[in-house]
Formats: C-alpha cells, structure tokens, sequence
C-alpha cells in the first residue's frame, strides 16, 4: 500500500467522526419534552404561533411580550417575568402555581433533567 492510498484510507476513515460532530453542534436533535410542547408553540423564527405563541427570542423577553400578535392573559403580561433559565425551570414545573390565571394548560414537567435538556435546547433553537 502506498503512502497516499493509506493517507486516503485514514482520511476516508475519520471523515465520518467529523461529520458527525458538526451535525451535533448545528442542529441537536429536540428533547422528548419538546414533542409535548409543540403541539401548542413553535420556536423557529417566522414560524406561526399555534394554540401557544411562537417561543423564538424568548429569553431575555418579558413575559407576555415576544408575539405582539398573539392574545396573551392578563395574568402573565402582569406577572413582570423576565425568561431566563431560571424563571422558565419554574414555569415548567407548574405554570398554574407559578403565574395564577395564565391560560397554559399544561400540567407541568417534573423531572428536572428533563426541564434542563428542554431549557438548553430552546436555549440553542429560539435565537
């Protein structure tokens, strides 16, 4: 075997592994909470709200504000929360509990590493 045959043979051989990694950082596939999730929102931008809105640039955004567009309750345009990683861990938890009145009917996500894959995946999708 020659010098190029086996430099083409090691480049062939790890050219997956490189693939791959750049695939895992571009695009994470969704955690399993998401699929409950999007039944009711969307994160990419320029897609539609749904039942829920459209949670692109959600964080950093004062509740009740990120879709002028969509009719938010009352309860949470009031509530003065600001998304971040933490306020969204709690809202996970129970929205009911955390902001009473708002109109998520969403029973709430338990387990926390569930909530931290779902909070840094949206984290990732809702730039």
């Amino acid at each position: 075997m020659t010098k190029f045959s086996i430099a083409l043979a090691a480049a062939f051989a790890v050219a997956p592994i490189f693939s791959a990694s750049a695939q895992t950082a571009a695009s994470q596939p969704a955690p399993r909470a998401w699929l409950q999730c999007r039944a009711c929102h969307t994160i990419k931008a320029g897609e539609a709200n749904k039942v829920g809105p459209n949670l692109n640039k959600v964080f950093g955004a004062k509740a009740g504000t990120v879709r002028p567009n969509f009719v938010y309750s009352p309860a949470l345009k009031s509530s003065g929360i600001v998304w971040n990683e933490k306020t969204l861990d709690t809202w996970l938890i129970n929205p009911a509990k955390m902001v009473r009145g708002n109109r998520m009917a969403y029973p709430g996500l338990a387990d926390p590493a569930q909530r931290k894959a779902l909070i840094d995946w949206m984290r990732k999708e809702a730039r």
